[in-house]
């Protein structure tokens, strides 16, 4: 029951914080949509379950944000579709990347776990931005644009300051 419980916590945190990225005006749930999905990885013991979590959730998200792709690349259907399921899984590369630097360094430093956590998320999004592969569009720092107060901040410390503060 618990692991089907963590499943549903995963998928229903990679909705979210997906659908906080649409053009919807729910860019709030980017605030609290990473909480069951911290919640799941924060009681994991295996780096196993770590990757096999981080990787769904890397899935659905990037599903979820980057499903344009495949009706608005000017090209056939199957090469489209084809584009789009290498760029989700390549971007999903780098939530693996961040839940498995971030469960080898947290035993380290347990008491800095969730600030390690965004420390690395957001070096993960920045290093993501560049090179052949760069691809800042899935940044969490989009969600919130819709709150304009709130992300007057973004002059001062970039979209990465405003990715860490909503981690």
């Amino acid at each position: 029951m618990i692991l089907q419980s963590n499943y549903f916590l995963v998928i229903l945190s990679a909705i979210l914080v997906g659908i906080s990225q649409q053009p919807l005006g729910l860019g709030f749930l980017s605030w609290i949509g990473l909480i069951p999905f911290l919640n799941v990885i924060i009681n994991q013991r295996t780096y196993r379950s770590i990757f096999k979590y981080s990787f769904l959730w890397g899935i659905i998200y990037h599903l979820v944000v980057v499903f344009w792709l495949a009706t608005n690349i000017g090209t056939t259907p199957f090469i489209a579709f084809i584009s789009m399921v290498a760029t989700v899984l390549i971007l999903s590369i780098n939530t693996i990347l961040i839940c498995l630097l971030w469960f080898k360094i947290k035993s380290t430093y347990p008491q800095y776990s969730l600030l390690l956590f965004s420390v690395l998320w957001v070096t993960v999004e920045y290093v993501r931005s560049y090179g052949l592969l760069g691809f800042p569009w899935v940044s969490l720092a989009n969600s919130p644009k819709d709150f304009i107060y709130l992300i007057q901040n973004a002059e001062f410390v970039g979209i990465y300051g405003i990715t860490f503060w909503i981690l």
